[in-house]
């Protein structure tokens, strides 16, 4: 079997192209790129809580819906890059389902204090992970600002939702695993 070379050499000077742009090269410091990669960097997060999340049989079915959410966030980031993001966007039913997750996680979880984030180790990447959302959300805003054309409002719901989601099952997380939130008083 003979693989194809993973690098293009297409982007050795700082420029590349990308679908959405056409045949156009694009300078890798423009805003698609930060949004694309940051998508990219929350979903590997996401990725690393999963391979911690395992190893706890009560946890299981958490390890599905962050499974879910890379999906959406592949996708997400693929419309994005070929422009397709406002005719096909993603299912408001996403949205929808996260919203119900929050509620779900927020039931069992004690949200009305501030936290340090930590505790276990999967929680604390959890923590991690919301924080690059929260930075992929005002990305995304700013792209939506300068090439309206790559950004859907079911995306920006979506991502917002999706940080929250994060916070309330880091809690989640801590609280299944016995270990104490540390609150501060400000």
């Amino acid at each position: 079997m003979i693989n194809t070379p993973i690098y293009t050499k297409q982007g050795d000077n700082g420029r590349s192209y990308i679908p959405a742009f056409r045949d156009v090269k694009v300078s890798k410091s423009h805003i698609v790129f930060e949004v694309i990669g940051t998508i990219d960097e929350l979903n590997s997060f996401i990725g690393l809580a999963r391979s911690k999340l395992r190893q706890h049989r009560e946890l299981l079915n958490l390890c599905e819906e962050l499974r879910r959410i890379q999906t959406s966030l592949f996708k997400i980031g693929a419309l994005i890059a070929k422009a397709k993001a406002v005719s096909e966007c993603i299912d408001e039913s996403e949205s929808k389902w996260i919203e119900n997750k929050i509620d779900h996680y927020s039931s069992m979880v004690f949200t009305d204090t501030f936290i340090l984030p930590g505790g276990h180790e999967a929680a604390s990447i959890l923590h991690i992970a919301r924080t690059i959302c929260r930075r992929l959300e005002r990305r995304i805003v700013a792209l939506s600002e300068n090439v309206p054309t790559l950004v859907c409002g079911n995306i920006i719901r979506y991502i917002n939702r999706l940080s929250d989601y994060l916070y309330v099952v880091a809690l989640y997380v801590n609280k299944v695993l016995g270990v104490e939130e540390e609150e501060v008083k400000v």
